[in-house]
């Protein structure tokens, strides 16, 4: 059976993994649905910005340019989220790592000076 101190290092692995993961995939995401945000722009000029909700979208029909920016704005969102997660994720791991090689370092040399 594996004691807890034996499953550190495989959590903050895994955290350091998915962490690094997240935020390559938030620093790759993130460029391309800013372009596509400011493109809407481009064609449409500042109206495109007008949200596609509520009321105001029931009376007013969306056009083609709002409604870019708007999957554009929520895909960016979501990975400005993403990113973030990431970037805690990997200082997560890191940290567990850096523990890790800590308490071996401090238990090894507590066991020489024995």
């Amino acid at each position: 059976m594996r004691t807890r101190s034996n499953l550190m290092p495989i959590l903050g692995a895994s955290l350091l993994a998915l962490g690094i993961g997240n935020t390559v995939l938030g620093l790759t995401k993130l460029p391309e649905y800013r372009a596509r945000k400011h493109a809407a722009v481009a064609i449409a000029g500042d109206s495109a910005r007008r949200m596609t909700q509520g009321t105001a979208a029931i009376l007013d029909p969306a056009t083609d340019a709002q409604l870019l920016f708007d999957s554009a704005f929520t895909k960016y969102e979501y990975y400005r989220v993403v990113l973030r997660g990431g970037i805690w994720l990997t200082a997560m791991g890191l940290v567990l790592l850096g523990g890790v090689a800590v308490r071996r370092i401090f238990l090894r040399t507590a066991s020489v000076q024995s």
